[in-house]
């Protein structure tokens, strides 16, 4: 996850690791990344000892307001992705999602940033 998070230091402001733990075939990662834009994201991702898995990447941006999240609960199942989907700008907004990790979804925030304006 760090190794992830460090390849995308360039749009990464801060990180606070909220939770980070392993029990033998199960992880908990609660992680918010502040992004170089004043946007947050908040990472959830857990993986299950029957080798399930549940996230939700929540991004918003500084006035609080959603931007897009990520996740796979399994309520859309007309999404062609199930249960992959993402809401993008309110959670009305449904489509399918073919980012379900923290480095796709990395790639497609950092792709959505605004490249900041040479000085001079």
């Amino acid at each position: 996850m760090f190794s992830i998070l460090s390849k995308y230091s360039d749009i990464i402001k801060r990180t606070d690791i909220i939770t980070y733990e392993f029990e033998e075939n199960q992880v908990r990662i609660k992680i918010e990344l502040e992004l170089t834009d004043g946007s947050l994201l908040i990472i959830k991702d857990y993986k299950f000892s029957n080798n399930t898995r549940k996230y939700a990447y929540h991004w918003m941006g500084s006035n609080g307001k959603l931007r897009t999240r990520w996740d796979n609960a399994p309520h859309w199942r007309s999404v062609s992705t199930f249960p992959h989907h993402k809401h993008v700008g309110k959670n009305e907004n449904l489509l399918f999602s073919t980012e379900t990790d923290i480095e796709s979804v990395l790639d497609y925030i950092k792709k959505s940033l605004k490249k900041p304006q040479p000085e001079g």
